[in-house]
């Protein structure tokens, strides 16, 4: 029987960064996956999305590059080559993946795993079909000893009670995100991350697209000038969206919502009804249960070093319902890592949520960073458009704004909404992260013109010494 440091059940970002960090540190490895290498991120999340995103930010482009001087006339948006080029990044990257862990020698073992004991693992060895996504097995097993057991098993859509998933106009951002032929009409049910990002793809590409959310505004977790920006722009590009809406019944393409301020009934028809109201751990109580593994409806329970209550047992990423944040998995996976190769006695390396940026790959952009305070007292906050930016006045990308949270000269929250933010937000996350004084921050030269240029803008406009510009 083959003996392992550790046995990783699940390929996604958060488990091959731990595999890769044991392997680099002279751990033997092995991981298991039922699935795809990569995870969600790779086959249905991060990859395919961002490259769909990028289809939709050239169409937008040469949509408007008449402004630019530049005259393009009679251009069509082929889906079928967009979804081509979409499958091509997805295993361009469930390849490259596959080569780091074979470059670090890690065993990859395709199929299902069943843990037998805290050091057992029994693989049922198989494939997934890719037309029906249904596992495929060989018939053959085999059992691996192991010092450790790392659960990066993931997370899945939520879909309501009420919803009938049989119903083929109801699509979780699974099968969205893979299909070929582009919708005439869209419906998003949620208007956080997923929802906005799925209705920035389709309603450039050509798509009309509704949004509902229960809530009074979409983004409801952001600043509310975030959200307000966000919404202006997006009905201006031909979203609809209705906010303080409840779902009362999706069939057959007819979704029904109640407007919750005047208690009106509207009725939407469309051909693919997206339920985007986000996602859960795949959880495995029948496991749990029999290993005392403790664990919440919510996710797996660990501790700052991502063991679980099982000595041995260790979670990782989507599993633990800390995040859905692929780099909140990854540093994850690498702290554990760290932690079951560390020598005896040695202190642990311990996990850090306070300071992990979140990002809205719409058009604009939108990141947060840090935790705004309910209570300003002390508080100093700066709210900078981008119209003040140089670069951004030159690409004419002069939407959004930045807004920061200050206290005692240290910036403690941080959120944007602008053209490329997801580049500029690292020295934000860095001085959150570092505590550092902005005025170390405002000595340093910045690249004349850019767009993170606009972070020193900010930091001296809070000191009251800006001298590129006025409010």
């Amino acid at each position: 029987m083959k003996k392992y440091k550790a046995v990783i059940i699940g390929a996604g970002p958060a488990g091959h960064s731990c595999a890769v960090r044991i392997a680099e540190m002279g751990g033997r490895v092995a991981i298991v996956e039922r699935d795809y290498i990569g995870g969600i991120c790779t086959n249905w999340g991060c990859t395919p999305s961002k490259a769909m995103i990028e289809s939709a930010k050239v169409a937008r482009e040469v949509e408007n590059s008449a402004h630019y001087g530049i005259k393009v006339q009679d251009f069509s948006i082929d889906f079928p080559l967009v979804a081509e080029r979409r499958n091509a990044v997805v295993l361009n990257t469930r390849e490259f993946i596959t080569d780091l862990l074979n470059h670090h020698n890690i065993d990859i073992y395709q199929g299902e795993a069943f843990v037998e004991a805290p050091d057992k693992v029994k693989i049922r060895y198989g494939k997934l079909d890719d037309e029906t996504y249904q596992m495929i097995y060989s018939g053959e097993e085999e059992s691996i000893e192991t010092e450790n057991i790392v659960l990066a098993t993931g997370s899945k859509p939520l879909i309501p009670g009420f919803i009938d998933q049989d119903d083929p106009t109801i699509v979780s951002s699974h099968r969205l995100i893979t299909i070929n032929e582009l919708p005439e009409k869209l419906t998003i049910v949620g208007g956080g991350v997923i929802g906005l990002e799925f209705a920035t793809i389709f309603s450039n590409l050509g798509s009309q697209v509704t949004i509902l959310e229960l809530l009074p505004r979409v983004l409801a977790m952001m600043d509310e000038d975030i959200s307000y920006e966000i919404t202006r722009i997006m009905e201006e590009k031909g979203v609809r969206i209705l906010t303080n809406h409840k779902v009362t019944e999706l069939q057959n393409g007819v979704l029904k919502a109640i407007n919750q301020d005047t208690g009106e009934t509207v009725e939407i028809h469309s051909e693919m009804n997206l339920i985007a109201i986000g996602r859960s751990a795949v959880l495995q109580e029948e496991l749990y249960d029999r290993l005392g593994i403790e664990y919440t409806r919510k996710g797996i329970q660990v501790d700052d070093t991502l063991q679980t209550s099982v000595k041995g047992v260790w979670a990782v990423g989507d599993a633990t319902g800390k995040s859905i944040l692929a780099h909140c998995g990854i540093q994850q996976g690498v702290i554990c890592g760290e932690n079951i190769m560390r020598d005896e006695g040695a202190e642990p390396r311990l996990m850090d949520y306070n300071v992990i940026p979140a990002i809205v790959y719409s058009l604009p952009e939108i990141f947060s960073i840090g935790q705004v305070p309910q209570d300003l007292t002390n508080v100093k906050v700066v709210k900078v458009p981008f119209s003040i930016n140089l670069r951004a006045n030159i690409e004419d990308h002069t939407e959004g704004f930045v807004k920061l949270w200050l206290r005692d000269n240290k910036v403690i929250a941080a959120q944007a909404i602008g053209f490329m933010v997801s580049e500029i937000q690292q020295e934000l996350a860095n001085m959150i992260a570092l505590e550092t004084d902005i005025d170390e921050v405002t000595k340093i030269v910045h690249a004349h013109p850019s767009y993170n240029e606009i972070i020193r803008s900010a930091l001296e406009y809070a000191e009251n010494k800006a001298v590129d510009f006025y409010i």
